[in-house]
This record gives structure tokens, sequence and C-alpha cells, in this order.
């Protein structure tokens, strides 16, 4: 053997860690740069002309009269994405494709935070995982959407949650509202934490919709009105109110019936399963530990987009990812997480491939079939209660 090699392979054998996760940088970003040309209804239909409008009225400019649904702060990234010189199908898609990657620094950072040892390792693990979850590559790369943006702000407050640091942990909440109103479904953790810890003041909450309005700054400043700001996510909730859900694989799957009741009765029933899980909580005084943090959320954001009406295909995004995340820090629930992420390879050949599915229903049946056995592991794992190997869901 030549020194030369000698030397390349003593580097290699001292720095295979940085040299994988340059690797696995390089292999992730070469997958979605093959992914870029595709154009979804979603950009030809609503981001695009929202761009084209932004442009013709002048980009920041045109904050004050924007047309999209979408909070002021993605609509000021898009205004600003008009001033480069770049395609905006690849200008849109490279702002989420860039938050794909935080999302895996900060999964990474969460359960590095989680595990007792190995901790480098597991951060690798995290990142190269989440890099390759087919609803990550899809979602931003391929379908021009978002969801990788506020999902890395509550994976981000999940990790100063549990650090206990509870004021940069509300921020990151509220950076995850200024983005998408689907944050809402982890914000009861929040609110039963607040009751059974008490390590946070109600005040904390407050810091929510402060930075929202923060980051919605730039368009009032530039003439959008505050109202306008505050109520965006009342219009676009209102935009999917008569369809009970959308390609998603909830309980509107198995019984429908008139919209406007079944909206109601939907929402009635949600916010009863939150508030019977407080009590529930309080009757046991469960004690929390980081587990049970993660558990307990990963379990609400599930529920409460099973029972909710309104679903689309993209918004148990944030439970993927965690159950994710709970697995390889603690090896369980493994027949869950499988299941919450090969559903997203359904549904979005659906809306992105023209998949006819025609079992949707019977995939919903087996989704609540799931989801009542994994609810009696959650709250025996909550209480404390010993279960066996086939209960843990173990794979």
């Amino acid at each position: 053997m030549f020194k030369f090699e000698e030397r390349v392979i003593n580097f290699c054998k001292k720095n295979y860690i940085i040299l994988f996760v340059i690797l696995i940088t390089f292999l992730a970003f070469f997958v979605r740069f093959k992914m870029l040309d595709f154009a979804s209804y979603d950009y030809n239909n609503f981001l695009k002309p929202w761009f084209d409008d932004l442009k013709s009225n002048g980009g920041l400019r045109g904050l004050a009269t924007y047309k999209g649904d979408y909070n002021a702060p993605y609509m000021t990234i898009l205004a600003l994405l008009t001033y480069l010189p770049i395609n905006s199908l690849y200008s849109i898609k490279f702002v989420s494709i860039v938050f794909d990657f935080l999302l895996a620094i900060s999964s990474g950072l969460l359960v590095k935070e989680l595990v007792k040892q190995n901790k480098n390792i597991y951060f690798v693990l995290t990142y190269s995982v989440l890099l390759f979850v087919p609803s990550v590559l899809l979602n931003g790369a391929y379908w021009c959407q978002c969801d990788s943006i506020y999902t890395t702000f509550i994976v981000l407050s999940l990790l100063f949650l549990v650090k206990e640091k509870y004021i940069p942990s509300f921020i990151m909440l509220g950076l995850s509202l200024s983005f998408k109103l689907q944050f809402i479904f982890i914000l009861p953790l929040y609110l039963i934490l607040y009751v059974m810890k008490k390590k946070f003041s109600i005040l904390n909450f407050l810091i929510i919709p402060i930075v929202d309005i923060v980051l919605c700054l730039p368009a009032i400043i530039y003439g959008k009105p505050i109202l306008d700001c505050l109520t965006v996510y009342f219009k676009q909730t209102a935009t999917y109110s008569k369809s009970l859900v959308l390609n998603f694989p909830n309980i509107y799957q198995i019984f429908t019936g008139n919209v406007d009741i079944f909206y109601t009765l939907g929402e009635a029933i949600t916010i009863f399963v939150c508030a019977f899980t407080l009590m529930y909580i309080l009757y046991k005084k469960i004690k929390f530990n980081p587990e049970k943090i993660l558990l307990l959320g990963i379990w609400f954001i599930t529920m409460v987009t099973f029972l909710l009406p309104g679903m689309h295909e993209r918004y148990l995004f944030v439970g993927e990812v965690l159950s994710i995340l709970y697995f390889i820090v603690y090896r369980k629930n493994g027949f869950f997480m499988l299941f919450v992420n090969l559903c997203p390879m359904i549904t979005y050949s659906i809306f992105l491939g023209g998949l006819n599915f025609e079992y949707m229903q019977l995939l919903s049946i087996g989704f609540l079939i799931l989801l009542y056995f994994y609810t009696k592991i959650v709250f025996k794992t909550l209480v404390g209660s010993k279960i066996n190997e086939v209960q843990n869901m173990e794979v």
C-alpha cells in the first residue's frame, strides 16, 4: 500500500461520521434535484398565481393586497423570492428543501437530547432517516408544499420543552403558527403540561400570537390590514368547509352525512376528547418525563386529525415525523410508526399521481383499529403500567 493510500484510509477512518453525513446530504440533494421540474396542481393553481401577483405588484409592496390564503410570513418569503432571477417553481421549492434539512437537523438534536448514549450516532441516524422519509421527500421537492417549515419549529419547540426552556419553546410554537394553523394539533399537550407541571405561566401562551404578529409586520408595514393577518386562518378553514375529508383516512371516510352537522359534531367530539384526556390525567396524577411528553404529543396529533373534519393528505405530517423520532429513541410502537408513514404513500399518490384507490374506507377502518390499540398503549405508558412486547407494537 502506498503512503498516500494509507493516509486517505486513515483520514476516512478518523472522519467517517463527517464523510457519511456529507454523502447522505449529497444524495438527499440529488434526489430532490430530480424532482424539481414537476409542477403540481397546487403550484399551478395557487402558488404560481400568488407569486406572479406579488411580482406584478412590486414584490414586497404587493403584500398589501396579496391574494393567497396563506399567512403573511410565508407570503413575505414569496415576495422576497420575486426579486431573484430564478423560475418560481425552483425558488419556492428551494425554500421547502432548505427546511427539509433544517427539519432533519432539528430532529437529530431532539433525538440526541433524549438518548443516553451514542448521541452523535443517533443524531446522524435521525438526520439520514428524516431526509429520506417518503412524505418529507415528496412534500416540498415534488409537491411544492411547505409543511417542513412549521414542523421544524414544532420539533424545536419540543426540544426546548424537554429541556424545560419554556420561553424558547413557546417562541418556536409561535413561529410554527405563523406558517400553518396545523400547529394547533399539538397545543393540547402544552395545555396539559401547564396544568400538570406548573412550571410555566398561562402568559407564556400569549407568546404564540405575539410571535405571529411580529412575523406579519413586513406585510402590515407595506399596507396589509392587521385584521386580515389575524383572520387569515378563519378564511382558510372556510375554503374547505364544504368537504368533510380530502384523501385522508379518518373517521369521515367511514361515517358521513350532512357537512354542516358533521363539522359541528366533529369539532365538539374533538374538544370533548381533549378535555376528557386532561381530566383523566388529573385523576391519575400522571408525572411526565420526556418519553411521556413525546408520546402524548404524537397521540394528540393523531387523534385530533382522525376526529376533525376537513383534514387533507398532509395534515398528519408532524405525527409522521414524531412517530419516527419516538421509535428511534425508545424502540417502541414500530407498527404504528410504519402505518402512519406508509399511508401517505397512498394518499399522496391519489392527489399527485392520479391513483384510483377504492379502499380508502377500508384503510380508515384499519386506522381506527390501530388507533384503538395505540391509545391503550399510550395511556398504559402514561400511568406507568407494564406492557408486553406484543402490545408495545415493537418491530
